[in-house]
């Protein structure tokens, strides 16, 4: 019955949200009722107009509970960094996997601060910011990027290379035309 699968990144109004789909990336859907933030669903199409899609059935199979309980403000960062910087239509093919890994995170897995800050560095490469960091090696770029998200949690960073990504991340970030619209933009300062 279900033929495509999503990850719901906002809630746009009452029965609309934006979803990053599996297949064909980032699309603005209408729902009778929108599911969680955060949701991973299976729902089929009834139809499409332009750019949005209108939403026949959807179920919801999994739910960010890790992040929920134990930091809901970097699932909301992240959700909304894969929101703004992704526009209706556009696909990143390794994107879903990396979002998806976040829900096999369980209690008791390393992921602090500075797995974080890898995982925020990895998902604007994939997401397409050019990841020239200066004073990093290009090797230790690379083996950021090329890196499984299973792996995000052991790579070891000097604490110069460290502050350097962050001010990165947060130009990135700064950059954004839509930046006074984010409401999560307090979890890069208060890292």
């Amino acid at each position: 019955m279900y033929d495509q699968r999503g990850i719901v990144l906002k809630n746009l109004s009452a029965h609309k949200v934006a979803i990053l789909n599996d297949i064909v990336g980032r699309i603005d859907a209408v729902v009778i009722k929108p599911p969680h933030l955060g949701s991973v669903i299976i729902y089929t199409v009834q139809r499409t107009r332009g750019t949005l899609q209108f939403l026949d059935h959807y179920s919801i199979i999994d739910m960010p509970f890790f992040w929920g309980r134990n930091d809901i403000l970097f699932w909301h960062h992240v959700l909304e960094l894969c929101y703004y910087f992704m526009p209706v239509g556009s696909y990143a093919a390794e994107l879903f996997e990396l979002l998806s890994f976040l829900y096999t995170v369980e209690k008791g897995s390393l992921w602090g601060v500075h797995a974080k800050k890898i995982y925020l560095f990895k998902l604007l490469s994939m997401i397409g910011i050019q990841p020239e960091v200066p004073r990093i090696s290009a090797s230790k770029v690379h083996q950021l990027i090329a890196s499984s998200a299973k792996e995000i949690a052991t790579i070891e960073l000097d604490e110069e290379s460290e502050k350097i990504m962050d001010e990165w991340i947060r130009v990135c970030v700064s950059q954004h035309p839509a930046i006074e619209q984010f409401n999560t933009i307090h979890f890069l300062v208060g890292e």
